[in-house]
């Protein structure tokens, strides 16, 4: 069966719930995550919350050094002592000294894997380097270094047919080089500028040797048709792929995985380049400095209730409205446009209220003030099943015209926003004007 869901259309014609959505007061209109510039503000550990400068995690590979996974369960590692026995070697034999000393090692505390099941050496302090620096790949070098030299070529083969294309076009207008207004000098600043960029390795390029796939592979030993399978003795799916310059196979040869960096981003609106929203510099914060979502500004729709849809036949079904504004607010229900693309998708006949439901304003203390008036709002009670603060429970009569598959309905959400212009002096301030609002809805009841 079908999951019942509401979705709201972005400007752009893409729908997504309400949750997913930014709300641009300049714009007025909603924006979906691809409508936004997405800009990286900070990066920072998850797990010690130290934030990182951008030119260091990109050079530690967007990784933090301190902070250590389990490669079983990915959870963090802690660092556990314990006391071990001094020893020392005489005439080739190992003595005790009957004294003790204490190291540290790695524990997971949900797993229990340790840096002693990988006979990882144990640390005389606790704050010391648990990773050995890898060496590096020069397989791996020599193909990053191959395709940037392949970049910087075609970066210079581009500027030269632009430079000769220039050419081209002023020697036909009989225009030479000398006659335009720039200097000897600055010319020939801009083609060491142009040829400086470009600089790139013509032995890299042809000494490159491409890997070529080979057409049999060589066979898998005997034992592993014939000896019992240990499971716990062979390295899983995601820790191999956690380790990827390792080629780990066996389980012992796991070593613990750095932190993997988190980044915290603001979204900037497309078209007026607003920004939408922009959190706060601490990582320990989940406070925002702009918080524009949709949430805020414009009312949520939610299926209440819903018995059983019959082909052919209305039935009540309940739906509730939510106010986020600090006003009251009136709405109306539209037919959805033929010009939307749902409109082909639609399987329902509804009989949306002619009347405008208006929404009380929210009220964070209203449920705490018993002694508040209560408004009336003279509602239709054939339509209007429940009010409770800023929350309005009413009734659509839908009838589904298809005999099988999902039911789906849809209609536009019309109500004025309040547009306020900000000014930095108080006098200049000027009245919010009110701005129709039409967001279409879309609602999949499910499916007979």
């Amino acid at each position: 069966m079908t999951e019942c869901e509401v979705n709201y259309t972005c400007a752009c014609g893409k729908c997504m719930p309400l949750i997913h959505l930014f709300f641009c007061k300049y714009c007025v209109t909603l924006r979906c995550p691809k409508c936004v510039s997405h800009e990286v503000d900070s990066y920072y550990c998850p797990h010690c919350l130290e934030n990182i400068p951008s030119a260091e995690a990109k050079s530690m590979k967007n990784k933090c050094q301190s902070c250590l996974e389990c490669p079983n369960c990915t959870n963090i590692l802690q660092v556990r002592s314990a006391q071990v026995p001094m020893v020392r070697r005489e005439a080739g034999k190992v003595k005790g000294f009957g004294q003790f000393k204490k190291v540290y090692y790695l524990q997971c505390s949900f797993c229990f894997w340790t840096t002693r099941d990988v006979n990882q050496p144990d640390k005389a302090a606790s704050n010391g380097p648990w990773i050995e620096p890898q060496v590096e790949d020069t397989w791996m070098t020599g193909i990053i270094n191959y395709y940037r030299h392949l970049i910087q070529k075609e970066k210079v083969e581009m500027e030269k047919r632009k430079r000769q294309r220039r050419g081209s076009f002023l020697g036909s207008l009989g225009i030479s080089d000398k006659l335009l207004p720039f200097s000897k000098l600055a010319r020939s600043s801009f083609s060491m500028n142009l040829t400086g960029t470009g600089q790139f390795d013509e032995n890299v390029l042809n000494n490159f040797t491409p890997v070529e796939p080979e057409e049999e592979t060589e066979p898998a030993d005997e034992k592993y048709y014939s000896a019992p399978g240990e499971p716990y003795h062979y390295a899983s799916i995601a820790s191999r792929i956690n380790q990827p310059s390792n080629e780990v196979y066996y389980a012992c040869d796991l070593k613990p995985n750095c932190t993997h960096l988190m980044v915290k981003r603001s979204q900037r609106c497309r078209e007026c380049e607003h920004n939408l929203s922009k959190p706060e510099f601490n990582p320990s914060s989940i406070k925002f400095k702009i918080h524009q979502i949709a949430l805020r500004f414009v009312p949520r729709f939610r299926i209440v209730k819903m018995g059983s849809l019959t082909s052919g036949e209305f039935s009540k079904v309940q739906f509730s409205l939510t106010n986020p504004t600090e006003y009251n607010l009136p709405v109306e229900l539209l037919p959805l446009p033929e010009s939307h693309f749902f409109y082909s998708k639609l399987t329902t006949e509804i009989q949306l209220p002619s009347k405008e439901l208006v929404l009380a304003a929210r009220d964070d203390t209203a449920q705490y003030d018993t002694e508040s008036a209560i408004q009336d709002f003279d509602d239709d009670p054939e339509i209007v099943v429940a009010r409770r603060m800023n929350k309005l429970t009413f009734v659509i009569n839908v009838k589904p015209l298809a005999t099988s598959g999902d039911v789906t309905m849809g209609f536009q959400l019309k109500y004025k926003y309040k547009a306020m212009t900000p000014s930095i002096r108080p006098e200049e301030q000027k009245d919010p004007e009110d701005v129709n609002v039409m967001p279409c809805v879309t609602v999949v009841l499910g499916s007979i």
